[in-house]
């Protein structure tokens, strides 16, 4: 495999697995949000921990894969200081996003499995779980935007080079 072909798998994989890791925490947010504040305060605190495993096991293959193709994109891209500030600003967010699941997410999750509140104070802890969850999908989106970024500058750049190239053989 040649380099830009490597280049570009792992660029797409960046770009593929962190749009869709920002479209599951979406759903997440608004669709899952929705329907647990639909319910009773306790019963949403009994099916939580079958539902959050059941996407977990989605979303988890998609978190890695992005940490991965992030990773490996600016180590391709290190050399280039317009290029290495995309991919440090998405490995940025990719890191806040995963500190605000570890610090309040997490937790949270797992006092909702020990059935640790009683009716007002569950209503109350889903409440600031789905408020702690917006940053997490802004952060999320930011990730694929700023790896398409990190992509066309490359582009562009390449394109650049090529056109002095030419224009330097032309000269002589």
């Amino acid at each position: 495999m040649s380099g830009h072909e490597y280049r570009f798998r792992v660029n797409v994989v960046a770009v593929v697995a962190a749009a869709a890791f920002a479209g599951g925490n979406v759903f997440i947010g608004l669709s899952m949000g929705a329907y647990w504040r639909s319910l009773d305060p306790l019963v949403f605190i009994e099916g939580f921990w079958s539902q959050f495993t059941t996407f977990l096991f989605t979303i988890m293959p998609l978190f890695v894969l992005t940490l991965l193709g992030l990773a490996l994109s600016a180590r391709l891209d290190w050399s280039e200081p317009r290029l290495r500030r995309f991919w440090v600003a998405a490995l940025a967010c990719f890191a806040v996003l995963s500190l605000i699941t570890l610090a309040v997410h997490l937790p949270q999750n797992l006092r909702f499995r020990a059935g640790a509140y009683d009716a007002a104070s569950a209503a109350s802890a889903l409440r600031l779980w789905l408020i702690a969850h917006v940053p997490r999908v802004a952060l999320a989106f930011a990730i694929p935007v700023l790896a398409i970024s990190a992509i066309v500058a490359r582009y562009e750049m390449t394109e650049r080079r090529l056109r002095m190239a030419v224009l330097q053989q032309s000269r002589e």
